[in-house]
């Protein structure tokens, strides 16, 4: 029986892209904001030139981590034992990552700025996006406007696409790629349906709690996740998160902390960018707030940003 991976890494906010994009300004630098402490190689010496190519590699990791290899893919495809692959996005942000998992080529003349070689990007043979924001669902195809967080209210129609997709595929996968933390009341309902009614394997990119946090911090972080919008309930030590996945299904848990590279070069960032808009007479504004927070991140090591890599339990096709 084929056996399945998860994975979920610790990372940033992604609410400074959303929020700078539509004003236009930057765009080159700031549009990679939703991925700059994460989006990186532990095999190169210095972080990505600029925001889209931080944001290539934030996801090219998850896909390594997870086993895929575009390479593999194109051996076993030409022996006719190459699996076939269903992928169900959880909240897909600003739409980079669906034309970089759906497309072998870039679409937009901006897309050939970020593209690489694909090395970790495997074929998916069906995409379904969810998202909130109507906007982005209406100029995209196989994408619903729903709350990911919360299987019970998804309509017929999506539950029929995502039921037809991985009935007809070997793999069943589900990607959360910085979103699940902000995920009302919990992250936990999606993951466990994810494990015990899609039977599917799991990726994403995730926070969570140092082990070693104190009390003081705690209170500090607190305040700070009220004022993103992100409950409560999804901060949990890196213990309690592990024991969540085994209770939903989840296996051979893998967990790499990766957040020395993470809110330092981020706040140094922030700083640098402040720099550069004050030029034109703009600045971070109320951004200084979210400079500081990931440079106390950093110093104090409250946020343990970590890859996970999970197995889900075989299934059988039905």
């Amino acid at each position: 029986m084929p056996s399945f991976k998860v994975i979920a890494s610790g990372i940033l906010l992604t609410i400074m892209y959303c929020a700078f994009a539509p004003l236009n300004v930057f765009s080159s630098s700031l549009k990679l904001l939703n991925a700059r402490f994460g989006a990186f190689n532990e095999s190169e010496e210095k972080p990505p030139p600029d925001l889209a190519q931080a944001c290539r590699n934030l996801l090219s990791e998850v896909l390594r981590e997870a086993g895929f290899d575009r390479k593999m893919d194109s051996t076993t495809g030409s022996l006719g034992v190459r699996p076939t692959r269903a992928l169900l996005d959880l909240g897909f942000r600003c739409g980079d990552q669906t034309i970089y998992l759906t497309r072998r080529a870039p679409v937009r003349e901006t897309d050939k700025d970020w593209w690489d070689v694909q090395r970790w990007n495997p074929r998916f043979d069906y995409y379904t996006g969810i998202t909130l924001d109507r906007t982005r669902f209406l100029f995209a195809q196989s994408i619903f406007c729903a709350d990911a967080s919360n299987p019970k209210i998804w309509d017929d129609e999506l539950q029929t696409r995502i039921k037809s997709t991985l009935t007809a595929v070997d793999e069943r996968w589900v990607l959360a790629l910085d979103t699940a933390y902000h995920f009302a009341p919990s992250r936990w309902e999606v993951i466990d349906h994810a494990a015990r009614t899609l039977n599917a394997s799991f990726m994403a990119f995730d926070l969570c709690i140092a082990d070693n946090i104190s009390i003081r911090q705690l209170v500090v972080l607190r305040v700070l996740t009220r004022l993103l919008g992100a409950p409560w309930a999804n901060f949990v030590t890196t213990d309690q998160y592990r024991q969540k996945l085994v209770e939903a299904g989840y296996v051979d848990i893998r967990i790499r902390d990766i957040s020395t590279n993470v809110f330092e070069p981020l706040a140094n960032y922030l700083g640098e960018q402040d720099e550069r808009l004050k030029m034109v007479g703009y600045g971070l504004g109320s951004f200084d707030a979210a400079q500081w927070m990931f440079r106390w991140w950093g110093k104090s090591g409250v946020r343990g940003e970590s890859l996970w890599l999970r197995r889900n339990r075989e299934y059988h096709n039905n």
